[in-house]
């Protein structure tokens, strides 16, 4: 009777824990301004990089043609396309990689310039993406004010939540134009079946009035978005990446991180948080600056004894032990809680 009441705790305990969610980050390299972060190291990445519930392998590709392929995407829970690639780039394309019929797991895009034809829409006519000119807030829509893409987010009372703190250029230059510093953006004229899928809208608009189609959007597998249809679910987030990584990758608020966090967690079925992302610090994580491609995520318990799966873990303090492609070894303290 004793042992079968142990067993029976053991199993709760086991299926209790939250599995580790296998992330892949795909963004494209390209020289940024000194005063932002690296590509590989963009705030994004290492906020999710040090989340113990997320396993983030940042991939950062220098061909992005329709021909060229990423062999492993099929192994990971969550997809992100970064906003990184340029919109004409191939592998977006319905040929390519990345082309939106194609992404068979849950993802994440930010590349609402995309969204057009010749581009990843093939035939459609839409007018595709524009800048929110001198906009760093989003308005959430009212019927999606408790949506969990928000949750723990800050929002006022006319529904805005500030992503950034400033427009930056493409490459995280402080200072320019009125048509080279960004920060968010959206796509116009896109024709979407089924219900509406807009959760939110950039606050200020271009001065053309175009309607927005696509901006923060939770969009269901299966849907037509003009004359593509995706086959997983996908959460657009239109942002600038040289405003995320603008400011030694301080642009961004913790608002706009939770955003990014908060996707993730939906996507790859976890309990989404109460509390706010913030950008790690003295972690470990801020101080790469090589590949920082994940090789492996080894957990410990306080004995240093190796804990081979994190289905194993119960309550308790361990150390999470990151092996980057660079020889880089990040360990941390991480709390699981039933």
């Amino acid at each position: 009777m004793k042992k079968t009441l142990l067993l029976a705790i053991m199993f709760v305990s086991i299926i209790s824990v939250q599995a580790v969610v296998k992330v892949a980050y795909i963004t494209f390299q390209k020289t940024m301004d000194a005063s932002g972060t690296k590509v590989e190291n963009d705030p994004i990445i290492q906020t999710l990089s040090a989340d113990p519930n997320l396993a983030v392998t940042v991939k950062v590709l220098t061909a992005v043609a329709a021909t060229d392929a990423i062999s492993d995407l099929s192994t990971y829970d969550v997809i992100i396309v970064q906003e990184s690639f340029a919109g004409g780039a191939g592998m977006l394309m319905p040929a390519g990689a990345l082309a939106l019929k194609s992404i068979s797991k849950p993802f994440i895009y930010n590349k609402t310039y995309a969204l057009k034809s010749t581009r990843a829409l093939g035939t459609s006519t839409a007018a595709g993406g524009k800048e929110a000119t001198a906009c760093l807030t989003i308005t959430v829509q009212p019927s999606a004010l408790t949506n969990d893409l928000f949750k723990a987010c800050t929002i006022g009372t006319a529904g805005e939540i500030t992503l950034f703190n400033a427009l930056m250029t493409d490459t995280s230059v402080p200072s320019g134009t009125v048509t080279t510093l960004k920060a968010i953006n959206y796509s116009t004229g896109n024709a979407l079946s089924g219900a509406s899928t807009i959760l939110a809208v950039p606050t200020i608009l271009n001065t053309d009035a175009s309607p927005v189609s696509v901006c923060i959007n939770d969009i269901p597998a299966g849907t037509a978005i003009d004359s593509e249809t995706t086959i997983s679910r996908m959460i657009t987030i239109s942002t600038n990446f040289g405003a995320i990584c603008g400011t030694a990758g301080k642009n961004i608020t913790d608002d706009g991180l939770t955003i990014w966090r908060n996707a993730v967690y939906i996507l790859g079925g976890l309990p989404v948080p109460a509390t706010k992302a913030t950008l790690p610090v003295g972690t470990g994580v801020n101080t790469l600056n090589s590949s920082s491609e994940v090789i492996s995520v080894d957990y410990y318990n306080v004995n240093g004894i190796k804990v081979l799966d994190p289905k194993d873990l119960t309550n308790g303090i361990f150390v999470k032990r990151t092996t980057y492609q660079s020889g880089s070894v990040q360990s941390e303290k991480v709390v699981f809680v039933k």
